[in-house]
């Protein structure tokens, strides 16, 4: 049996980017309003993913450096010294090593445009007696939305003993609770939508019980989050849904990736998992090219001047096909065509006049059989990557037509694919791409709000339609994604108060977003997600048997596009606006 292993070039080289992201994430969350942690613990060791045989025994691997957080299931996440990886390469029980990656953040009106005021009444559900899973970057936990209903917090940013999941972050309950503190917003703003309890401003699901995991947003720890907390709701007799407002592209957008497998492994009967489909509505992050065979194609994107460090490309195409890669550079410089590299690296590195390429061009990826190749470009010395007009060229030397899809992972989306090179689908990324998750796209119920100081702000958004900036489908094999859409403009729910203060980025909780100093209004399928969170809470109130397929018919049958006959799917709207209302039945 072939063992594939994760080369040491590309584990580097994704470290890399991941750092340079550090810088990057914090101006995309200045664009979602949000804010930076004010501290983040970097992991001295590198977070994987492990693929093993099921119920292989890897304590021993103690004795290298290597910390596995789980002892079995056939995809485990673990730190690991990457001066140690060779070792690894050495175990028959461990079929492939993958890097974490870091995802990013993805009620006034909004009730009584999805009919859920009528749906409560009719049915009295509340959410009590389920747990609702909030994996984000925190909550306030001494908000009075969720007076005495949150269960435990795990803090995985802070030093601590860690939990039964993994050896790392701190535990806490009672009254240790607000030891961990929700710095960004993003998170309470989430926990809000989904079970806050406000006279004015109520969440989905008021009466159910909040887990929370305050997570570094490593996918890998977020897989550890969603295990902990229906670990914990199976312990307590409890059904629960999780809700994850966070997404990336580093990965195939077929369901494929390690989180996503992670997902459909561990939802089942009373345990559901809800995500957001992604705000890259508007931006050219996925360019598409069909490449005859013996012909070559250039794919165009285009990088700001002066402005970033890193520019990485995450590309995909089914094994039928044998592409060959190479960059040329807004100078002209080219880089020579590197073909898949089956023995030995993968990673091959080209200094250019004016860049440095590295080109990863492994074989097939064992999780769903396609080759994936990724390209980093950056500058020469210290100097930001040239900006311009950049082409990816590929050279197809297989017998057969080839479809290629390529993601700019840039947090600031600000490279981005030109002219024919753009394919304005296939935008939705992992999580959402996980085949049991629900799925969930944003639908706009306000365009414009009165702020703290009385004055109106306009958001530019279409009323009463899905918003432009929802991510949208289907994903790379044409699997039937956003699930279904819900209210995610301008939104109002619970403000951390930790967002307030000195040398803390100014967008939330800066006063044009505030309503009043404990409320706040965002947008994003970050605040749809939760919405549906709450409505699936309700659900399992009634019935906590119920399993992702269940409850996805359940939506889609209580979902529509306007003008379109009921059960139509469109890329953008999923199957449509949710109506609670007809789930009363």
């Amino acid at each position: 049996m072939r063992h594939e292993k994760l080369s040491p070039g590309l584990l580097l080289a994704y470290q890399d980017w991941q750092n340079e992201g550090e810088t990057n994430l914090i101006n995309h969350r200045r664009s979602l309003g949000i804010l930076p942690p004010k501290s983040i613990i970097k992991p001295i060791k590198s977070i994987v993913f492990i693929y093993c045989n099921a119920d292989a025994d890897l304590s021993h691997l103690s004795q290298y450096g290597v910390e596995v957080n789980q002892n079995s299931g056939s995809v485990r996440t673990a730190f690991l010294p990457l001066e140690n990886l060779a070792i690894l390469s050495e175990e028959t029980a461990i079929h492939q090593i993958k890097p974490s990656r870091r995802l990013k953040l993805r009620m006034d009106v909004a009730p009584q445009v999805v009919q859920l005021p009528d749906f409560q009444t009719k049915t009295g559900l509340t959410g009590k007696n389920v747990i609702i899973g909030i994996i984000d970057t925190g909550i306030d936990a001494k908000h009075h939305a969720f007076a005495g209903r949150i269960l435990r917090i795990w803090d995985q940013t802070l030093p601590g003993l860690g939990v039964n999941e993994g050896s790392y972050g701190a535990e806490f309950t009672d009254t240790q609770l607000s030891i961990s503190q929700d710095t960004e917003g993003h998170g309470t703003h989430v926990a809000g939508i989904a079970a806050g309890a406000d006279a004015t401003y109520s969440g989905v699901a008021s009466e159910a019980e909040l887990i929370i995991i305050k997570s570094d947003l490593q996918d890998a720890h977020i897989a550890d989050g969603i295990r902990y907390i229906f670990r914990v709701a199976r312990e307590l007799g409890r059904p629960a849904v999780v809700n994850i407002s966070l997404g990336n592209h580093a990965d195939a957008h077929d369901g494929s990736d390690s989180l996503s497998q992670i997902i459909d492994a561990e939802s089942g009967r009373g345990r559901i998992v809800c995500c957001a489909a992604g705000n890259e509505g508007n931006y050219n992050i996925h360019g598409q090219a069909n490449i005859p065979s013996g012909r070559s194609r250039g794919m165009r994107f285009h990088v700001p001047l002066n402005q970033i460090g890193i520019v990485w490309l995450n590309a995909w195409y089914v094994s039928s096909g044998q592409l060959e890669v190479s960059v040329r550079s807004p100078n002209g410089f080219v880089s020579p065509y590197q073909k898949i590299i089956t023995d030995g690296n993968p990673t091959q590195t080209y200094n250019l006049p004016d860049s440095q390429v590295e080109l990863v061009t492994p074989g097939t990826d064992p999780a769903n059989g396609d080759y994936n190749f990724f390209v980093q470009i950056r500058g020469q010395g210290r100097s930001p990557v040239q900006g311009g007009v950049w082409q990816l060229r590929v050279r197809n030397i297989s017998t057969s037509d080839t479809k290629l899809d390529v993601w700019a992972l840039d947090d600031n989306s600000s490279v981005f694919f030109t002219g024919k090179s753009i394919k304005d689908a296939v935008k939705i990324g992992s999580p959402g791409c996980a085949n049991s998750a629900v799925t969930v796209a944003a639908y706009t119920t306000k365009a414009k709000y009165q702020d703290i100081d009385s004055q109106i702000r306009e958001m530019g958004l279409d009323l009463n339609t899905i918003s432009d900036f929802s991510s949208e489908g289907p994903l790379r094999n044409n699997a039937q994604k956003p699930d279904v859409a819900a209210p995610g403009a301008m939104i109002v729910a619970a403000l951390s108060s930790h967002t307030n203060g000195d040398g803390l980025q100014p967008t939330v909780g800066h006063r044009s977003m505030m309503i009043n100093s404990q409320f706040i209004a965002m947008s994003g399928t970050s605040m749809a997600a939760p919405f549906i969170t709450g409505l699936i809470a309700l659900l399992l109130q009634r019935d906590p048997n119920l399993d992702p397929n269940a409850i996805k018919d359940l939506l889609r049958q209580s979902s529509s596009i306007p003008g379109k006959s009921p059960g139509t799917f469109d890329p953008k709207w999923g199957f449509g606006l949710i109506n609670a209302a007809s789930l009363i039945g």
